[in-house]
């Protein structure tokens, strides 16, 4: 089952030789489900691409770190999946535990595929304005890749309303991107000043991540902290679906960049279709960060 699925999310994915404007519809394209607005932190499109690239984006981070469960969580009665995007996680976390009580939390629901499990419940709410459960609903608390959506001012308070909703001995569990890039080409240093640029306008900071152990031990937890070096090149550890799934959401927002870095479109393309081969080259990997820690 899992090879069919993901047979269809390569085929689906669009190819390193994809260009920018073939890969980012526009809000009334076949393709779109909601479109990003001005007000909102998150960069990346609400598409049936970015659906498809947020499973891919979960088989390869399955490949790399051998688990979507890190921490030692036990027989918990509910599960919260902060940031759900398509519900691939929530799903499997469903399988795992049949007894639990599932909640699917989005600000926009329009990337998860339904219908769920019957455990599951989605709820619409925006994590920066905080939470809608009442203190110690939950037994473990899932957040993936996030970095993208919540601003650097917020972080300390949104990890705080976490840890009120969690149980006492419940856990927390994050797996962020950093924004470090190692053994970076020119054109990767490009792509990402480009970026970066994007993200301040919208109040992000990608290495706010690599702070988050220290705000959780702020907070009276212990977390256990694992860094990691997730490949761009060779085929071994996952390094062709993260390939994927980074050109897949740097195409997405090619436009984007053009247009607040004010470069050339022509530029932006030509930048993103040179990478693949740089990333060999130089053997480039991004950082990765989980953490896990339990409520006393």
């Amino acid at each position: 089952m899992i090879r069919h699925w993901l047979r269809h999310l390569l085929q689906a994915s669009p190819s390193p030789s994809t260009t920018a404007a073939s890969a980012a519809p526009s809000p009334t394209a076949p393709g779109a489900l909601t479109p990003t607005g001005p007000g909102d932190t998150y960069v990346l499109p609400r598409t049936r691409q970015e659906q498809n690239r947020l499973d891919l984006q979960h088989f390869a981070l399955r490949q790399f770190l051998g688990s979507h469960f890190l921490a030692p969580v036990r027989d918990p009665r509910a599960i919260l999946d902060v940031g759900t995007g398509s519900g691939i996680w929530l799903r499997e976390a469903a399988r795992c535990w049949p007894q639990a009580r599932l909640i699917a939390l989005d600000k926009d629901l329009s990337l998860l595929r339904t219908p769920l499990p019957p455990n599951c419940q989605p709820v619409q709410a925006d994590l920066l304005s905080g939470l809608p459960f009442p203190d110690a609903s939950f037994d473990y608390i899932h957040q993936r890749l996030l970095v993208a959506a919540i601003p650097l001012t917020a972080w300390p308070g949104v990890l705080s309303d976490l840890l009120r909703v969690t149980a006492p001995g419940g856990w927390l569990e994050f797996v962020e991107a950093t924004g470090q890039v190692f053994h970076e080409g020119p054109h990767q240093a490009r792509v990402r000043a480009w970026f970066e640029t994007l993200a301040a306008r919208r109040g992000l900071h990608l290495t706010a991540p690599l702070q988050i152990p220290d705000w959780l031990r702020s907070l009276g937890l212990h977390p256990t902290v694992r860094a990691y070096e997730t490949p761009l090149f060779g085929k071994a550890y996952g390094a062709p679906l993260f390939r994927r799934d980074l050109l897949a959401s740097l195409q997405s927002v090619a436009p984007i960049l053009a247009s607040v870095n004010q470069v050339p479109l022509s530029l932006v393309e030509e930048t993103l279709r040179a990478l693949p081969a740089e990333w060999e080259r130089q053997r480039t990997c991004c950082g990765l960060l989980t953490v896990w820690g339990c409520k006393p």
